[in-house]
């Protein structure tokens, strides 16, 4: 879940929570699916940000990557104001240990989606390429 300006949703996103206008009256409910012509009313009405689900999107407008390797990178900066308190490096090892498991289930699902994707052509010379050696 993340909060965006208006200008970075796209068509096919889902609200994560109701979206109201400045004079505070919601306009659209949570789990409804934005598109074009609903984005152009929340523009009419005055709406500046809404907040969606699923990965993060960067807001420079690329893309968001795996948010669990930029979340891993970030746990040192978080926990630095406890470096001896004994809970605090427990929440910090389990944490640790589920953003890599999500990390690694990530690029795992990417490296299949990559596999799936390419031709069965690609399979061919390898099964060829024993009989000219025979």
């Amino acid at each position: 879940m993340q909060k965006i300006p208006l200008t970075l949703a796209k068509p096919g996103m889902i609200l994560a929570k109701p979206v109201t206008r400045p004079d505070g009256i919601a306009v659209a409910a949570a789990g409804s699916e934005l598109s074009q012509s609903i984005l152009d009313r929340f523009d009419t009405m005055g709406v500046t940000h809404v907040v969606v689900e699923g990965e993060p999107v960067r807001l420079d407008g690329q893309p968001g990557g795996t948010s669990y390797d930029k979340r891993l990178e970030r746990l040192d900066f978080l926990f630095r104001k406890f470096p001896d308190d004994k809970w605090m490096g427990q929440i910090k090892r389990l944490l640790d240990r589920y953003f890599r498991m999500k990390a690694a289930a990530s690029a795992a699902v990417a490296e299949a989606a990559k596999a799936a994707s390419q031709p069965e052509a690609a399979a061919e010379p390898a099964e060829k390429s024993p009989t000219k050696d025979a």
